[in-house]
């Protein structure tokens, strides 16, 4: 499946279904959505390639999280999208992406 950020100077695949959807409500996600919450898809990071724009990619950090642990937005630096969030308490082997960037997502 593929997605991409608004302006699509990012666009990338995912090579598997995610492990699961959540609905996210934390306070992070209702700020970043503009909404009450966002949905998001976990995948394995190596499952998510990026076809271009990796130069435009750029990580903004948040460190007041329930887990502790920080967590890393990463978003494009020309429209400024979240594409996903990197949570370090799983060593960052994961990926959570926003479902509403990809195709039919």
């Amino acid at each position: 499946m593929n997605g991409s950020c608004l302006c699509e100077g990012v666009s990338f695949s995912v090579q598997e279904q995610p492990e699961k959807v959540i609905a996210c409500y934390c306070s992070h996600c209702s700020k970043n959505a503009g909404a009450p919450g966002q949905y998001l898809g976990k995948y394995h990071r190596d499952n998510v390639k990026i076809a271009t724009g990796e130069q435009l990619l750029q990580t903004f950090t948040l460190n007041d999280t329930s887990s502790g642990s920080p967590k890393h937005k990463i978003f494009c630096g020309k429209c400024g999208c979240t594409l996903w969030t990197i949570p370090t308490h799983h060593g960052s082997a994961y990926l959570m992406v926003r479902t509403s960037l990809l195709d039919r997502g």
